[in-house]
């Protein structure tokens, strides 16, 4: 019999992003000026000394060593170098063998559930969390609950309040840390307490580290270190080192699940691209791995205080809490506007910027944005949030 399979229908034909994606390169065809603050990927590129290295081997190798298939669970190498980062910033030890290199985070979020899902188990999302949940989630037939989280409590999960979405049915937790799009990190006693409740209730713990390395004020908390059983931690190399388009990231966790979780990872994709396995081991070991961090962190940081005080300057009723890591600003703009979907569209077709509605990654705050302060420079985004007033000024009321 002719047909779909039903769970496809939980995957929208891509990301919401790259909606908008689409209409700001349509946009810059017709030569428009436009100002992306929506992108969730990095706007400076890795360290020369790095790209001059792998150029070099590129040149000078004349095997199949880096055009050729590698171990699904990724090579050796990049894994004994994750091992050793992971200790330096983290002083977690996670052996190599637990580590599965992975076709960029996406894959990872995929792999992961398809790993421990069943249909009818419950996952427990925050409210506001990354959009690319849900729809992995409903796909391997999982039930969502929602932890609203208060952007006037600092965005922060109140463990009681969880503890009451906790059922016999709960399968994991997924926790953002630095959040996107809030930018709010996890403290040691909040992951500690997640901690002891998912091992008095069995379930897993998701830890999404995406942005552990983007930090402007605190600590990255790596919850792994207080529940290693019960936690899977998905990363990705697109942030930093800053290869989005090269797609690599990697999970650790558990020695039962990592076997697991490469046979889900081998399925889809056989092997991560080994042009950017080679990439990232030189990286990670290099001189340059640890000033290039450096370098981004405060660079990031001063875009981000840029989009701040443009922020208080411009919108002065926006509600926001100043980002502690990541690469955005999640901003309520509910006393100005009451639709972030079409406010977003008229922003890009009128004005030229580009923002993410709030709707994408909430369902308690629909007339907010997420400003991505990482793309463009200081003065671009002071231009841009200009813009967004200059919007809200003519067209607020009727959104």
């Amino acid at each position: 019999m002719r047909g779909f399979s039903q769970s496809i229908t939980y995957l929208r034909e891509s990301p919401p992003t790259r909606r908008i994606d689409a209409i700001r390169e349509r946009l810059k065809r017709e030569s428009r000026d436009i100002i992306n603050l929506s992108a969730g990927q990095p706007g400076l590129p890795p360290p020369i000394e790095v790209r001059s290295l792998l150029a070099k081997q590129l040149v000078e190798e004349n095997s199949m060593e880096l055009y050729g298939y590698t171990p699904s669970q990724g090579i050796l190498e990049l894994r004994e170098a994750v091992s050793e980062d992971l200790k330096r910033l983290g002083g977690i030890n996670i052996d190599p063998g637990n580590i599965v290199i992975i076709t960029g985070g996406q894959e990872g979020m995929f792999a992961t559930f398809m790993t421990i899902l069943n249909p009818g188990d419950e996952v427990i999302l925050l409210d506001p969390t990354y959009f690319g949940y849900k729809p992995i989630i409903e796909y391997f037939g999982g039930r969502i609950k929602r932890l609203g989280l208060r952007m006037d409590d600092g965005f922060r999960i109140d463990i009681e309040k969880l503890k009451e979405l906790v059922t016999n049915r709960t399968k994991a937790l997924v926790i953002v840390s630095p959040d996107n799009p809030t930018g709010n990190i996890i403290d040691r006693d909040t992951a500690k307490a997640i901690a002891d409740l998912a091992r008095d209730e069995n379930f897993w713990i998701i830890s999404d580290e995406a942005y552990r390395t983007l930090i402007y004020e605190g600590e990255h908390t790596y919850m792994y270190r207080y529940a290693p059983d019960n936690v899977i931690s998905i990363n990705t190399f697109s942030k930093d080192p800053g290869i989005p388009g090269w797609r690599l990231g990697f999970i650790y966790g558990p020695s039962d699940a990592i076997p697991k979780l490469k046979l889900a990872a081998e399925e889809m994709t056989y092997c991560p691209p080994v042009i950017a396995q080679k990439f990232v081991s030189m990286y990670l070991r290099s001189e340059a791995r640890m000033k290039h961090m450096r370098y981004i962190v405060e660079e990031y940081r001063s875009r981000r205080d840029a989009a701040i005080e443009s922020l208080r300057n411009y919108l002065p009723e926006a509600r926001f809490i100043v980002p502690r890591g990541s690469m955005f600003v999640f901003a309520d703009l509910s006393n100005y506007i009451s639709n972030s979907e079409k406010f977003a569209e008229v922003l890009l077709e009128k004005f030229g910027v580009t923002v993410i509605p709030g709707t994408y990654f909430s369902d308690i705050y629909k007339s907010a944005i997420r400003i991505s302060f990482v793309v463009e420079n200081a003065d671009r985004i002071r231009l841009g949030i200009k813009r967004i007033h200059d919007a809200i000024n003519e067209y607020g009321k009727s959104l």
